[in-house]
């Protein structure tokens, strides 16, 4: 997978509000405080990069989207141009996904496009507010604490315990 995350404190006009008003980050889509993701995995399911071929297009793929970037005016701004509601879907380097996630076991490539999570344990207001009040102070519990510190701290503890929702994961195999 290669993505590239949101920025913050972008002032909405027409033009953005077709686009969601922040793009998401590695977490924003994993509903869990981060956690060693190597634990009780066979080597192809860990975040880590485990074949040869991989790691290359894996970093073709995220220069391209760089320069993508680079070269939309509003640089880092850009909105997922996968999802414009007004037909535009490509800038002069083609089109400027928000992610690119490969499954290598069946060769398939998919560009979805997620909005900033409320909840999120890495780039939520709630976050990076107390990273910002707290600072070093704020690392250390978080490093030291159990992975429920940051769930609670976001209120992603108490969403989780009130839902009626089910969470399925999916593997490559799945697709």
């Amino acid at each position: 997978m290669v993505m590239r995350h949101g920025v913050q404190n972008r002032e909405d006009n027409d033009r953005n509000k077709k686009y969601f008003s922040r793009l998401g980050c590695y977490f924003c889509n994993d509903v869990v405080a981060p956690a060693n993701s190597t634990n009780d995995r066979t080597l192809d399911q860990q975040c880590t990069v485990s074949r040869p071929g991989l790691s290359l297009i894996a970093s073709s793929y995220a220069v391209e989207l760089m320069v993508s970037v680079l070269q939309y005016p509003e640089g880092a701004f850009a909105p997922s141009f996968l999802d414009a509601e007004d037909g535009s879907d490509a800038t002069c380097l083609g089109p400027l996904p928000h992610q690119i996630r490969g499954f290598l076991s069946s060769f398939h490539t998919m560009m979805p496009t997620t909005e900033a999570f409320p909840q999120c344990t890495a780039c939520s207001d709630t976050i990076l507010n107390a990273y910002s009040t707290d600072g070093i102070d704020f690392l250390d519990r978080a490093f030291n604490s159990p992975p429920d510190y940051l769930e609670d701290l976001t209120g992603l503890s108490e969403m989780r315990n009130t839902s009626d929702v089910d969470v399925i994961e999916l593997s490559d195999d799945d697709f």
